[in-house]
């Protein structure tokens, strides 16, 4: 059997946790899962008295962030080591030199980022995002020549995490909630249905997902939306798990699928959904 190989680049800690339930399914399924960090988190609001102080939370955050790995299954992590608030400020080339051989590699068969317009749109978020789909493309570019001498590897699919509208009729006030951000109120961005290509069913691992948040501790807002959310609605609310197709190296678009290997050939993937 072959070992699907996935790859995901997020911007903080914790912001795994949006496909929390897919990582865990199939790091258990034995693919090979590796998670990327762009940043350490150190610029963000702490909101615990002890479990942190602003010297101390980029360490507090990089050993939340290793909990939650452990929870989801997640085999390997990286860091870019990127400044919180500052990836925007990140040359394209810089950026570039630092993922396309992370990317050649690990040679994922499925990769995972930001949506283009961040899940709602913290700058870090948008700025990761245009950075790993610069990055997807040139590492499949054999011009683009990396310090690393490395071959160029065309992964066969490039997924952004989708909050898709229907969540903002499941949760009542969603649609009002704001993400307040260096003075911005920050409004969650839903996706319409034909910006959902996938649906994974996480069902098996929504404990896992919730386990993972439980993790950053730093970061559980009480007053933050999720963390009021009852055990009970969390489940139903991470029984499946929605991504958008941002690009792609394959023969023709896929059509709707609900499972990560679709339209990936004749590869013989082990996969086992937990029940």
């Amino acid at each position: 059997m072959s070992s699907l190989r996935l790859l995901a680049v997020f911007a903080h800690p914790d912001d795994e946790v949006a496909i929390g339930g897919t990582l865990a399914r199939y790091a258990h399924s034995g693919a090979e899962v590796t998670l990327v960090c762009a940043t350490r988190g150190e610029a963000a609001t702490i909101y615990c008295e002890d479990c942190a102080t602003r010297e101390t939370l980029a360490a507090v955050r990089t050993a939340e962030l290793e909990c939650a790995c452990r929870q989801l299954g997640i085999q390997r992590l990286l860091w870019l080591d990127w400044p919180d608030g500052g990836i925007q400020g990140i040359p394209l080339a810089t950026a570039l030199a630092r993922l396309v051989p992370l990317i050649r590699r690990v040679r994922p068969h499925v990769f995972f980022t930001h949506p283009p317009h961040g899940g709602y749109p913290h700058p870090d978020h948008i700025g990761l995002h245009d950075r790993v789909l610069a990055a997807f493309h040139a590492a499949a570019d054999p011009s683009f020549a990396d310090e690393e001498g490395l071959p160029a590897w065309a992964t066969p699919k490039l997924y952004a995490w989708a909050l898709p509208e229907t969540a903002f009729d499941l949760l009542p006030g969603l649609r009002d909630y704001r993400v307040h951000l260096n003075g911005q109120a920050l409004p969650f961005v839903g996706e319409p249905a034909a910006n959902i290509h996938c649906a994974i069913d996480t069902r098996a691992w929504a404990e896992a997902r919730i386990a993972a948040w439980a993790c950053h501790r730093s970061q559980h807002n009480p007053r933050g939306f999720f963390s009021r959310l009852p055990h009970e609605l969390q489940k139903e609310l991470y029984a499946r798990e929605y991504l958008r197709l941002l690009a792609h190296h394959l023969p023709a678009d896929p059509p709707y699928h609900e499972a990560l290997e679709a339209g990936l050939g004749d590869g013989e993937w082990t996969i086992d959904d937990g029940r």
